[in-house]
């Protein structure tokens, strides 16, 4: 039998037992592979003593509960079959958890309970308070519990069965072993004891309706900045479900069913390399759970990896992007260059300085010159219209018309009587103080497609909200209609298929892009997921554009590139970088084979430019279709 250690873990008096071929269930695949049972990947964001007060605590909450919302269906890669992900947030703040996290799918659970139901157990807390208050999950045994307040086995496993009792509450129990125990080679000894010690009288079909998860968790790596390499997490994973079949028996099915999370200074930067091995199902998160970017790209890269999985006989490898390099053509120095679009009627190109109030337009050949509108601006089109330069305008005031060009009409003399214009044409879809339009294009019949934009989604008085609708502006009756049925925050990649049936859409900071099937008479339908930003890449998708083969060409702000995507897998076809943040695209030139690049400052601020390779071109920019132009 095995032996026990001390409470610090400093010194093992742990047996040897003997671990030879892994057991039939774990008999090695063709490809190395030790376990053939499919488990669904889970997340889990353990909070510890953070925040420190409740308003901080609301206000990751909300930016979780924005990224998730509306971006977890069944039509993409993040749909039944993705990572469940939990979160266990310091006691005080369950309650806002449940009430905020509500229809996110992600869950929420205790770090600790106690082992007994109701009575004179001042502190204490009993499983039934968790589940009558929202909790869906509890852990059990983690290594802080263990060194730092004395949880013995015993006691974990005490607390287990009380679980088990109390409907609809599951586990994650943690195990692991110490610096020494490792060094000492007595892993496979040290977990062999925790499992059975700490499952000890629990029926197997606790486990085989998933009520138990194990989280292994090298008491080294957590909290340190060290992780176990893949393969030795995976050789402790293995070692894991070893202990099980020994306990529970080879055919129970109980080591196969069971999902084991590995936990220890989990990034966004190591999830992927760890869940690529067969055996590891999950995260167990520290740290890196207190943001909510950070927890979104874990959760990201354990559902890309899960995917990704090898099966034998079928491999994953695609071809490497084509690479490009755009240059800068234009210097202009914008703050927040967006919304180009190029002119085939004036051979010119449009853009905006959003924050700045600015629109630009250049022939290619004279210096450009920009148009104050005296309110910042989100997105501009063409407009229908006799009179060359002629663009409608969504301002965050109102949408206005105006003309770039001289009053003679020519169009290469900049504009020389200001007071001529912008004209106003239409209130703004919404009019809340926090929201402006941001991205938008004109449809392939000629309507205005505006998204919108929530001011303060990082701080301030909307923190975290989705608030930002999608509206289509009818050219001909002049009134707006909201298109997509949920809210979000940061619009941006709006642009529509060569037939104008297929539009695309995504809102930043959640870094997927997605397609819809698009009627210019009713809503949105029919979302799927196009791209999934990998957890490596920094920034977000930003604006967007179409090209003749029907391939997508996305900004990919904060991380110097822009992208060419299949809209069907998803692979990234060619790769156009720049020493500047792009934030939008569209094609331009006289045969519609360049492609324009917006940047915002500090590290950019004007206008790119490449010219594509053979074949790849443009389609013609729409125009708003107003009557009476």
């Amino acid at each position: 039998g095995l032996g026990s250690w001390n409470k610090s873990g400093e010194e093992a008096t742990v047996e040897t037992s003997s671990y030879t071929t892994p057991p039939p269930a774990y008999a090695p695949l063709p490809d190395g592979n030790t376990s053939t049972k499919l488990r669904r990947p889970i997340v889990a964001g353990n909070w510890k003593l953070n925040p420190a007060t409740r308003g901080e605590a609301v206000t990751l909450l909300k930016l979780l509960a924005s990224n998730f919302l509306n971006h977890r269906d069944s039509n993409s890669m993040h749909g039944p079959s993705s990572p469940e992900v939990v979160i266990f947030p310091p006691l005080p703040y369950i309650a806002d958890a449940v009430s905020i996290l509500e229809g996110t799918g992600i869950q929420v659970g205790a770090q600790n309970v106690g082992q007994n139901e109701k009575g004179a157990f001042t502190g204490e807390i009993a499983p039934s308070m968790l589940v009558t208050s929202g909790c869906s999950y509890v852990l059990l045994g983690h290594s802080e519990r263990r060194t730092l307040f004395g949880e013995t086995n015993d006691e974990i496993n005490a607390s287990l069965h009380k679980c088990m009792d109390q409907a609809g509450l599951k586990v994650i129990l943690c195990i692991g072993e110490t610096l020494q125990e490792y060094e000492a080679g007595l892993l496979e000894n040290v977990v062999d004891m925790q499992i059975r010690k700490g499952l000890e009288g629990i029926d197997a079909s606790h486990l085989l309706n998933d009520r138990v998860i194990i989280a292994y968790e090298p008491v080294w790596a957590i909290g340190t900045g060290l992780v176990a390499t893949p393969e030795q997490a995976q050789n402790a994973h293995v070692a894991i479900r070893n202990s099980l079949a020994t306990a529970y028996g080879a055919d129970s099915g109980v080591a196969e069913y069971v999902r084991i999370q590995y936990g220890g200074s989990v990034t966004d930067v190591s999830i992927e390399s760890l869940m690529s091995e067969n055996d590891i199902d999950g995260a167990l998160v520290g740290g890196a759970s207190l943001n909510a970017d950070s927890f979104t790209r874990i959760f990201d890269g354990a559902a890309t990896a899960d995917a990704r999985k090898k099966v034998p006989g079928v491999s994953d490898e695609v071809y490497p992007p084509l690479e490009l390099v755009a240059t800068e053509a234009v210097a202009t120095k914008n703050a927040l260059g967006e919304s180009p679009v190029w002119s085939d009627k004036e051979h010119a190109i449009y853009w905006v300085s959003a924050t700045e109030g600015e629109v630009w337009r250049w022939n290619l050949v004279d210096p450009p010159h920009r148009r104050l509108m005296n309110t910042a601006v989100g997105c501009i089109g063409l407009l229908g219209s006799s009179v060359p330069g002629s663009l409608v305008v969504a301002a965050e005031s109102a949408i206005f018309t105006t003309s770039m060009v001289s009053d003679g009409g020519d169009p290469n003399n900049p504009i020389a009587n200001f007071a001529s214009g912008p004209t106003f044409l239409v209130d703004r879809p919404d009019h809340m103080t926090t929201t402006r339009p941001n991205d938008g294009r004109i449809d392939r019949f000629g309507n205005f497609v505006v998204g919108m934009y929530n001011q303060y989604h990082r701080a301030g008085p909307t923190e975290g909200q989705n608030n930002a609708g999608l509206y289509r502006l009818n050219a001909q009756s002049l009134q707006w209609e909201e298109i997509l049925d949920y809210k979000f925050r940061v619009s941006n990649g709006i642009c529509f298929s060569g037939d104008g049936t297929t539009m695309y859409f995504g809102d930043t900071p959640t870094r997927a892009v997605y397609a819809f099937d698009y009627d210019q008479y009713g809503p949105l339908t029919n979302r799927r997921l196009v791209w999934k930003m990998p957890v490596e890449l920094p920034g977000g998708p930003d604006g967007a554009q179409v090209d003749t083969d029907g391939k997508l060409w996305v900004a990919v702000t904060g991380a110097g590139r822009v992208v060419r995507l299949d809209t069907e897998t998803g692979n990234v076809e060619m790769v156009v970088h720049l020493d500047a943040n792009p934030t939008s695209v569209t094609f331009g030139g006289r045969d519609l084979d360049e492609l324009f690049i917006t940047t915002r400052a500090p590290n950019g601020g004007g206008l790119y430019r490449v010219k594509m390779p053979h074949g790849v071109r443009g389609l013609p920019e729409p125009e708003f279709g107003m009557a009476g132009y």
